[in-house]
């Protein structure tokens, strides 16, 4: 297998096929409009292979677009960070925008199809070694930065683009069944939030049988555990023979504690240790840090939620676990996992949101945990939620068990396929 050392503004598309976005009084906050032109940011882009993030965006008009063209980006250019958190990427997407913009502290490289596969480009770009070579050779005087000369000097080994086109098959198809995954888990955490709401927000099923209607998307049975009366309380109206109540009359708090910095390890050694909203994952942690001397601990299934800024990101234990002071696990006393889970994403804005002064929490303690309102339906409710949600939650479960083998293939091929190390056969290259 033999590989051309080349850079990557000698594989650019033409002279302006690696450009930097507009300098900075070009571009102001003042410039952004509610539609237009999409403008790419760093909130747009991931370390690592993450997908792009589409639904963060601000825009531009058209005046503003063609005045700044030169910045413009389309679908398969490749989209670097060059003040701030270096070494994100990003690889333009065919929808949901036929053109974007990139703000000023991004740079976008656009290469050439004759000279290489733009997606195998993004691959090697946004692979371990390629980020921590851009980090390393950075300015570290104030913020971090690279600037457009640096990117184009950047240097890159091809092999031949049949052999890239086929690493590039292989690597697509792991990410879009995680992308697949994902969507999924998004749609199915939906789904969950949208029958707690309705059961025990809106009271859809009691306001139902308060006009003689059957209550939807339930059975009889299910249905005859709701009252047909609202009544008045301190927290508004709410079902007749429910509790108008707070957390810590129905919840246990756990409150994190760090152990000593000297007892944490990466070796596996001890317990899971979660710091705070860092370790979260879209539902379930990630293991980067164990101790040898925990201190305070949630169980499988408990609910996680951060107490110190942001306040209220939650996510849900997989397995037994460590928390420090940045973690506060959570479980109703019912030991529902689903219903816990529903209830804080139910108040996670709320928490996130600022106090009566108009201050956003930097942090919360559990005395304040408990006094959060929560109207509390009968026991047979809650067991009836967990009846329909809780195959919900195991669906999601299984998925991101599958998520994460996948990630952990894809990223153990990617060095192996951008060094040669894997041999693929002839017949799996496109275009012979």
């Amino acid at each position: 297998m033999s590989f051309e050392l080349t850079t990557l503004g000698e594989i650019a598309l033409g002279s302006n096929g690696a450009v930097d976005g507009p300098f900075g009084s070009n571009l102001k906050a003042s410039s952004y409009t509610e539609s237009g032109i999409p403008v790419i940011r760093g909130s747009n882009l991931s370390l690592g292979l993450d997908e792009f993030k589409s639904d963060e965006f601000v825009y531009v008009g058209d005046d503003t677009y063609s005045r700044l063209a030169r910045s413009e980006c389309l679908p398969q250019d490749i989209i670097f960070t060059k003040k701030g958190t270096l070494g994100q990427t990003g690889f333009v997407p065919q929808e949901p925008y036929p053109s974007y913009l990139i703000s000023s502290n991004q740079m976008r490289l656009r290469v050439d199809p004759a000279k290489a596969n733009p997606k195998y480009v993004y691959y090697w770009v946004s692979s371990k070694k390629a980020i921590d070579k851009i980090r390393g050779e950075s300015e570290h005087t104030g913020v971090p930065k690279i600037n457009l000369d640096y990117l184009k000097k950047f240097p890159i080994s091809l092999p031949s683009v049949s052999y890239q086109n086929s690493a590039v098959e292989i690597l697509d198809n792991l990410n879009n069944k995680i992308a697949l995954n994902t969507q999924t888990n998004q749609t199915l955490e939906q789904m969950a939030q949208a029958i707690f709401k309705s059961w025990f927000v809106d009271f859809d099923p009691v306001k139902a049988k308060m006009n003689g209607e059957q209550p939807e998307g339930m059975d009889a049975a299910t249905a005859s555990l709701f009252p047909e009366k609202l009544v008045e309380s301190k927290l508004g109206l709410i079902p007749e023979g429910w509790d108008a109540s707070s957390m810590g009359e129905h919840f246990n708090i756990t409150m994190g504690q760090s152990p000593k910095g000297e007892t944490y390890n990466e070796d596996g050694e001890g317990i899971a240790f979660f710091q705070g909203r860092r370790d979260f994952g879209f539902r379930y942690p990630d293991v980067r840090v164990y101790t040898t001397d925990p201190k305070r601990y949630a169980k499988a299934g408990d609910t996680l939620i951060s107490v110190r800024a942001p306040v209220g990101d939650k996510n849900m234990a997989a397995i037994d676990c460590c928390i420090g002071r940045g973690v506060a696990a959570i479980k109703h006393r019912s030991q529902s996992r689903s219903f816990t889970y529903a209830f804080v994403s139910h108040i996670e804005k709320k928490l996130g949101d600022s106090g009566s002064s108009g201050t956003v929490f930097s942090s919360i303690n559990q005395n304040e945990l408990k006094k959060v309102s929560f109207v509390a339906p009968p026991q047979e409710l809650i067991e009836a939620f967990h009846k329909f949600v809780d195959p919900i939650d195991q669906k999601i479960e299984v998925l991101s068990g599958e998520i994460k083998s996948l990630s952990a293939m894809r990223d153990t091929l990617l060095p192996k396929l951008l060094s040669g190390e894997i041999e693929l056969e002839p017949q799996e290259a496109k275009g012979e």
